[in-house]
């Protein structure tokens, strides 16, 4: 809508081309009220006409005005403008004749309009699987185990597709995660890495991931599944007594303190650290042992130390990852504790700033003694207006109590010690009053 004094114009729309356009046409809708002292003195707005000089559309545009019978292009007097519409029938050719000669229309392409999401109405084309590929890439690890559980497709799509897990990984860390060792698969790691609840009794609130062992249980499972190492070398020595090294260098192991906490990744060396290990693995461990010796009995002996030492090797293999992988998650938590106490520190000054600046100010010693104040500093997030706000009322409110307090002596505390001295030395008397002796008559000093 364009206005102009007491007329309001309708402008048809153009059709979008290069160059400068043609003129549009307007149409009169309705007049509107005059204001101001003429406003007040008129009491009925008057229509007037207007004469507007009718300018067609580009070519091959449809006019959107309403077509009129022949009637309605006669004057009131009856008489035909036979001569005015031929006149203007004349110029508007000439206009479209050299507005086509001057540039040529470009005319785009309808594009459809965007799907509109209705709840409880299906889609009827499903998205597709390039679709899938690109969302699922560019999404976290936890994300993908979501939706994983709660949609089929995406179960299907990550099942056929593992590399995604190791693309989602990638986005998410900046390969800062160290790769999976080769026993260990890429869901299973990012299970072990972002999952949640006990792998044994499937306890919900487990999320302690022991590398270890790539197992993530609860404290009692992990107690009820581990062997002592005196005990596994008494369980080796059955099965060969000459290779007990080397069979225990085959197993993993893990370290324990004396309270039977865990530690981070064995064996260890140190008198108070204890070695443990799973016995699942042990007994797997011997199974596999006596049925590669069974097979093989007269070439055992020549092919034992190369099994072995393949064994170990995929056992240095899961340590190696283990310690990168407590590593890395030692440095996180490191990061994370810097930039809460950063946020904590931000609250702080910005909340002493800003209780500085009511009427009456608000001091620093009186903010530590309200309660508000001290719950709000230890919330790990950057403060603004709307922390303020809502910590701003409390504030005032307990620091009115704390001078309230504080101008009110209690009979049950004691005289500061130092005002006491401060007394003493203003009435000439020493600092502190010592008796000699034990035995010493007590002091009559009143301010001692």
């Amino acid at each position: 809508m364009v206005n102009s004094k007491d007329f309001a114009f309708r402008v048809n729309k153009q059709t979008p081309a290069n160059g400068s356009l043609p003129p549009a046409y307007g149409t009169v809708i309705d007049c509107r009220p005059a204001h101001g002292r003429r406003g007040r003195s008129e009491k009925e707005v008057k229509s007037r006409p207007v004469r507007l000089t009718r300018v067609p559309g580009p070519h091959g545009v449809e006019c959107k005005k309403r077509k009129r019978d022949g009637k309605d292009f006669k004057n009131d007097d009856g008489t035909a403008t036979a001569s005015k519409e031929s006149s203007v029938d004349t110029m508007s050719t000439a206009s479209v004749s050299t507005a086509s000669t001057e540039r040529p229309l470009v005319v785009r392409k309808s594009q459809p309009a965007p799907t509109r999401f209705r709840r409880g109405t299906v889609l009827k084309k499903q998205v597709d699987l390039d679709s899938w590929f690109t969302i699922l890439r560019f999404s976290d690890p936890a994300q993908l185990l979501e939706m994983r559980t709660r949609i089929a497709s995406c179960y299907r799509f990550l099942r056929d597709n593992p590399m995604l897990w190791k693309h989602s990984r990638d986005h998410s860390y900046d390969d800062s995660l160290p790769d999976p060792p080769s026993v260990l698969s890429e869901f299973q790691y990012a299970h072990l890495r972002h999952g949640h609840g006990c792998m044994s009794c499937h306890k919900p609130s487990t999320r302690k991931t022991y590398w270890a062992f790539l197992r993530r249980w609860c404290k009692t499972c992990l107690h009820s599944k581990i062997v002592k190492e005196h005990e596994v070398i008494a369980m080796l020595k059955e099965a060969s007594e000459e290779h007990v090294l080397e069979l225990l260098k085959c197993l993993p192991v893990a370290i324990f303190d004396s309270w039977e906490n865990y530690v981070g990744v064995g064996p260890g060396n140190t008198h108070p650290q204890k070695n443990v290990y799973i016995l699942q693995d042990v007994e797997n461990l011997l199974a596999e042992h006596g049925r590669e010796r069974d097979e093989n009995p007269a070439t055992w002996h020549a092919e034992c130390r190369v099994w072995m030492s393949e064994k170990e090797k995929v056992i240095q293999e899961r340590h190696d990852f283990a310690r990168k992988m407590e590593f890395w998650e030692d440095h996180a938590r490191q990061v994370k504790s810097s930039d809460f106490q950063e946020k904590k520190m931000a609250r702080k000054k910005y909340f002493k700033e800003r209780a500085a600046e009511l009427t009456p100010p608000i001091t620093e010693k009186e903010l530590q003694l309200c309660p508000s104040y001290r719950r709000a500093v230890v919330i790990p997030k950057m403060p603004n207006m709307l922390s303020w706000s809502q910590l701003k009322p409390k504030v005032e409110k307990e620091a009115a109590d704390v001078r309230k307090r504080c101008s009110t002596p209690d009979p049950r505390r004691l005289p500061d010690p130092m005002s006491l001295a401060r007394e003493r030395v203003q009435h000439g008397l020493p600092f502190f009053s010592h008796p000699s002796s034990r035995t010493t008559t007590p002091s009559t000093d009143p301010f001692f």
